[in-house]
């Protein structure tokens, strides 16, 4: 099978800003976009392919109909791995956390969700939360969420771009305002809100918070900041996905083995394999199955993070 481009879906929420259209050149029906799914394959989003055999096709119906394109032991009914976006965020994200695999099989239907942050531009000042700058019981832990102390026992990190955060599943975490970051993740969308600094969704109301499950799932000490795998190209390595930096001109293939899926951060270049040829400008992305037999050719001055199971 030869590569293909897949059409991003978009999301708008309350904390979305204008990075990803003026700047990435997304082009969603609203004046503000939170992320683009760049590769999904999700009941809350699923990528329409652009190109060539399968073209028109969703990811979803295209992984059933022709798993080999996943990896050669990847079978029709089972659920596509991994998720990747960019995300803009003008205003901070909710402090959150995401259950890890068996709770989350158990209670949501769902797979857990571990995920992985690429620093793509910030503001000046502009810092994640990433885990407790102490340990803490369960007991603190809600007390802090009832009396709206909760930031003050996380820890906050001032980000510089290029900077790579890995967030396991079980981790309270939060997007600070003035980012812009890819996120690498488990194909899930189960997250736990558990402190939204009392902002009111579109229907005027304050938005749902999960702070029971979020008690269940959530480590309360904190975690290793450093990514796991990390050295040369390679940004992340974990079992659940593995993302490398590439920089143009590159050359390569996927020996059979898996998926390579790239998606454009900086400059542009020219993808090719197998008769198959597209531009790809900052927010372009590629699709590469693993049956595809052709060595891809990439020119130019790109730089892009690549991503496989």
């Amino acid at each position: 099978m030869r590569p293909f481009r897949l059409k991003p879906v978009y999301k708008n929420y309350l904390w979305g800003g204008k990075n990803l259209i003026d700047l990435w050149g997304k082009t969603p029906d609203s004046e503000n976009l939170a992320e683009s799914w760049e590769l999904a394959s999700h009941p809350d989003g699923d990528n329409i392919i652009l190109d060539g055999e399968l073209k028109g096709l969703t990811l979803s119906e295209a992984v059933r109909k022709f798993p080999e394109i996943v990896s050669p032991k990847f079978k029709p009914d089972e659920t596509f791995p991994i998720m990747v976006k960019l995300i803009d965020a003008e205003k901070p994200l909710s402090i959150q956390v995401h259950p890890f695999t068996d709770y989350a099989r158990r209670v949501e239907n769902s797979r857990g969700k571990v995920e992985a942050w690429y620093i793509l531009g910030h503001e000046e000042g502009a810092y994640i939360y990433l885990g407790f700058n102490r340990s803490v019981s369960r007991r603190e832990f809600e007390e802090a969420i009832t009396n709206g102390t909760l930031t003050e026992m996380l820890k906050k990190i001032y980000v510089e771009d290029g900077d790579t955060f890995f967030i396991p599943a079980g981790t309270v975490h939060a997007i600070g305002e003035g980012i812009t970051l890819a996120e690498i993740q488990e194909n899930s969308n189960i997250t736990y809100r558990v402190y939204d600094y009392g902002r009111l969704g579109a229907d005027g109301k304050p938005r749902e918070l999960h702070i029971k499950k979020a008690l269940d799932v959530a480590n309360t000490f904190p975690v290793n900041i450093t990514s796991p795998g990390r050295s040369g190209n390679v940004i992340v390595s974990c079992d659940k996905f593995r993302t490398e930096k590439i920089h143009a001109p590159f050359s390569g293939g996927t020996e059979g083995k898996c998926f390579r899926f790239m998606l454009c951060v900086e400059g542009q270049c020219v993808f090719s394999c197998g008769g198959f040829e597209c531009e790809l400008k900052k927010g372009g992305n590629v699709f590469v199955p693993s049956d595809c037999c052709d060595e891809f050719v990439i020119e130019g001055d790109g730089v892009l993070l690549v991503t496989s199971e």
